[in-house]
């Protein structure tokens, strides 16, 4: 086929194409109209893979690091969720950051910078299908790790 055909082809097909997406959503603005942005829904399985939450709570070893199974955040509101997120404080009180917690400070520099969206969701996904059996599944990789080495400089 020759560039001219491949051109008038594209052409051609561009309309039908555009048609196959869904028009974004019009919010009206001082007089205007304006399509507002369409905001993906998080998953929360992906965002406590890529977060770290599994890493550190059960990925890593217990010497390294001894933070709780996920499945405590069962227990969590979705308010105390997302308090233990943006402040590193525990539903019961306790100032992680300020004991030296490595999730305090993990929550107060990294995680209070998620989106609602994206605390709801990871919370959703833990207090609905993160399970002990998945849990040990985690951490049976440990096994598989080559053995940390710690180099003194």
């Amino acid at each position: 086929m020759t560039r001219s055909r491949l051109c008038a082809l594209a052409l051609c097909c561009a309309p039908w194409l555009a048609s196959c997406t869904p028009e974004p959503p019009v919010v009206p603005v001082a007089g205007a109209t304006v399509a507002a942005p369409v905001a993906a829904v998080p998953s929360g399985e992906h965002l406590v893979y890529i977060v770290g939450c599994v890493n550190c709570h059960h990925q890593t070893p217990k010497q390294i690091i001894n933070a709780p199974p996920l499945v405590l955040a069962k227990s969590y509101s979705p308010a105390e969720f997302t308090t233990l997120l943006r402040t590193g404080v525990a539903r019961d009180g306790r100032d992680l950051y300020a004991q030296g917690s490595l999730m305090g400070i993990v929550a107060r520099e990294q995680l209070s910078h998620l989106s609602d969206a994206e605390i709801g969701a990871i919370h959703a996904f833990l207090r609905n299908d993160w399970t002990a059996a998945r849990a040990a599944v985690e951490e049976a990789k440990i096994a598989t790790f080559p053995p940390p080495t710690f180099h003194k400089d």
